[in-house]
C-alpha cells in the first residue's frame, strides 16, 4: 500500500514538472523575437555623412561659344596663362604645390583622378578650400579610346558623383588621361556635363629629366593663351615642386599673367570642334599610380 502511494506522488511530480516545462518560455522563440523587435531597426539606420567645411572656389561656367569643343589654349591676342595639374591628389605632393601656389597669390586647375580623391579626400578639400578648380580626370587613368561608350560614361560619372560628394561641387572640366580622345569619347564626356580641357605645353615633368630640363621645356613652348600641363600625383613630383616656383618666377618676369581657367576660358581662341577618329595622340607617359594607392 505504501508502495503504491509512492508511485502515486511520483507520477503526479512527474505529470507537473511536464506542464510547467510546457508552459515556460521556449529559448529560441524568445531569440527569434528579440531579432524581429531589433532588425528593422539596424537596417533602417542610415550614416550620417560629414559636414564639409571649406571656402567655395570660383564656380566654372563654360561659354556657350566652347560647348562641343575641345580647348587647347586661350586668346593668342592676351598674355595670359593657365596652370594645370594633373593626377592627384596626392598625399605628398598636392600639398607642397598647394603652399608654392599660396605663395604667389595664384590659382590653379587640378585635373583629380576619382580613386584619389576616394584614398585622400582631405587633400581634396584642401585643394578646393585654397580656391582652386578641381576637374575630372577619370576614376583610374585608363585609355578612353580603348573603352565602350558605356565604360567611358561610367568613367566620367562616378569621378563626378565622388568629388561632388567630397567638396559639396560637380566638376564642369575635365581631361582625359594621356590627352587621348576621338569622337565617342568626346560625346560622353558632355554627356556627363564636362567641358574637355587639352593643353598647348607640355612640361614633360613626367620624364623626370631634372628640374632645369622641367623649367626649359615650359619657357620655351608658353606663349599667349598656353594651357600648361604639370603633374601633382601619379609618381614622383619632387621635380615638379622645386621647378614651379622657378616657372612662375620666369613666367612672371616674362610680363605673363597666370589666371584662373574660368578667365582663359572667357577668351579661349583655339578650339577644335567634334573630333572624329582616329584618336588625338597620347602625349604623355603610361600611368605610374601614387604612392599607397
Amino acid at each position: 500500500m505504501r508502495h503504491r502511494f509512492l508511485l502515486m506522488l511520483m507520477l503526479v511530480g512527474l505529470l507537473f514538472i511536464t506542464v510547467a516545462c510546457a508552459d515556460a518560455p521556449q529559448p529560441e522563440r524568445v531569440m527569434a523575437s528579440q531579432l524581429t523587435s531589433v532588425t528593422p531597426n539596424v537596417l533602417k539606420a542610415k550614416p550620417t555623412p560629414p559636414k564639409i567645411r571649406v571656402t567655395p572656389a570660383p564656380v566654372i561656367s563654360v561659354p556657350t561659344a566652347l560647348v562641343d569643343t575641345l580647348v587647347y589654349h586661350g586668346s593668342e591676342s592676351r598674355k595670359e596663362v593657365a596652370l594645370t595639374f594633373d593626377d592627384g591628389p596626392d598625399i605628398i605632393y598636392t600639398p607642397k604645390i598647394l603652399s608654392i601656389l599660396s605663395q604667389f597669390n595664384l590659382r590653379a586647375t587640378f585635373f583629380n583622378i576619382g580613386q584619389h580623391v576616394a584614398a585622400y579626400p582631405q587633400i581634396a578639400r584642401a585643394v578646393y578650400a585654397a580656391g582652386h578648380t578641381i576637374g575630372n580626370h577619370s576614376w583610374n587613368h585608363p585609355l578612353l579610346t580603348a573603352m565602350g561608350p558605356l565604360q567611358v560614361l561610367w568613367e566620367m560619372q562616378y569621378t563626378n558623383q565622388v568629388i561632388q560628394q567630397t567638396i559639396g561641387v560637380k566638376p564642369v572640366l575635365m581631361r582625359p588621361p594621356y590627352g587621348a580622345i576621338n569622337r565617342m569619347v568626346h560625346i560622353q564626356i558632355e554627356n556627363s556635363g564636362l567641358l574637355p580641357i587639352m593643353w598647348n605645353v607640355d612640361s614633360e615633368d613626367w620624364k623626370r629629366q631634372g628640374v632645369t630640363t622641367i623649367v626649359q621645356t615650359t619657357l620655351k613652348e608658353t606663349k599667349n593663351g598656353s594651357i600648361i600641363l604639370m603633374h601633382d600625383g601619379g609618381g614622383d613630383r619632387s621635380q615638379t615642386v622645386s621647378a614651379l616656383p622657378i616657372i612662375i618666377q620666369d613666367l612672371e618676369q616674362r610680363g605673363y599673367t597666370i589666371v584662373p581657367m574660368q578667365q582663359l576660358l572667357n577668351h579661349s581662341a583655339d578650339v577644335q570642334t567634334n573630333p572624329v577618329e582616329p584618336a588625338t595622340t597620347p602625349t604623355a607617359q603610361p600611368y605610374v599610380k601614387s604612392a599607397g594607392d
